[in-house]
């Protein structure tokens, strides 16, 4: 019979400008300890989405020995602050302190896990601290950080609204402005300042070649049989890296909660086998 997981443990991560709610899910008890995994979310909309997947896919980590920090970013989720005042520095701070946490608590190897934007963040964490850690996974990384906040940012002029100002718009380039001028900006019931916006409009993927540690990305598909999509293409062309493709529904954007069983056991299976690489066994 296979071992309940136990429960995760919440605490409250003392960090800038307030404290970040995190979620533990420690290694089984019946396994040995093979090291540990901080998940950096995608953003907004998409990372209440995808928190049924990544608690799935941290209580199969921990079952295989591996434990995993799940924390609530600087004016996300129910950590401190307000969207309207992040940075994607503070975000970038707050990954460093949640490695800083696992690294002090598992004793053993640690790495990333990030989707969409999150795994760009990811990204630029591990480049900037490959020598404190030992693996990097991405799902799904987003090949123009740019091209997603558009898409983001249509959402309002879908709705017909202007910016917390009052101001119509009816561009997106006129959104962009109004944020390039310092007024906020409310889509689809998340408050933006513009000095974030730039930050992520600034992020090019293939312009950020992966740090020297092993690196794993999975790409969920509607078809494995059809090619990658041209942007994921360019991506992999500029990292010379092969995704591993697996199907499934992009949870992330689906109405309704929706999982993917083979993307869990796909990411277990390299984890496991990286980690235990680590460990020499």
């Amino acid at each position: 019979m296979k071992p309940l997981a136990a429960a995760p443990l919440p605490f409250y991560l003392s960090a800038a400008h307030g404290e970040r709610l995190c979620l533990y899910h420690a290694p089984a008890a019946h396994r040995p300890c093979l090291g540990g995994l901080v998940y950096v979310a995608p953003f907004a909309e998409e990372m209440n989405r995808s928190r049924r997947m990544a608690a799935l896919q941290a209580q199969a980590l921990a079952q295989q020995g591996v434990g995993v920090l799940l924390i609530d970013l600087y004016g996300c989720g129910d950590s401190a602050g307000e969207l309207a005042e992040a940075s994607w520095a503070v975000w970038r701070d707050d990954i460093g302190l949640a490695i800083d946490w696992l690294q002090q608590r598992v004793h053993a190897p640690v790495g990333l896990w990030g989707l969409r934007l999150g795994a760009l963040l990811a990204l630029e964490v591990a480049r900037l601290r490959a020598a404190d850690l030992a693996l990097l996974l991405l799902w799904n990384p987003l090949a123009d950080a740019q091209a997603y906040m558009t898409q983001f940012l249509r959402l309002q002029l879908a709705a017909g609204l202007g910016s917390a100002c009052g101001q119509p718009a009816n561009s997106v380039a006129a959104l962009r402005a109004q944020l390039q001028q310092g007024q906020l900006l409310e889509v689809g019931g998340y408050e933006l300042n513009g000095a974030l916006v730039a930050s992520i409009d600034g992020l090019q993927a293939t312009a950020l070649p992966p740090p020297g540690l092993p690196l794993h990305w999975l790409e969920l598909v509607r078809d494995a049989a059809l090619p990658l999509a041209p942007g994921s293409a360019r991506l992999a062309q500029a990292w010379s890296l092969t995704p591993q493709t697996v199907t499934g529904p992009a949870f992330w954007s689906t109405p309704e909660v929706t999982t993917c069983p083979a993307l869990i056991e796909a990411s277990c299976a390299w984890v496991r086998t990286t980690l235990e690489h680590a460990h020499g066994l």
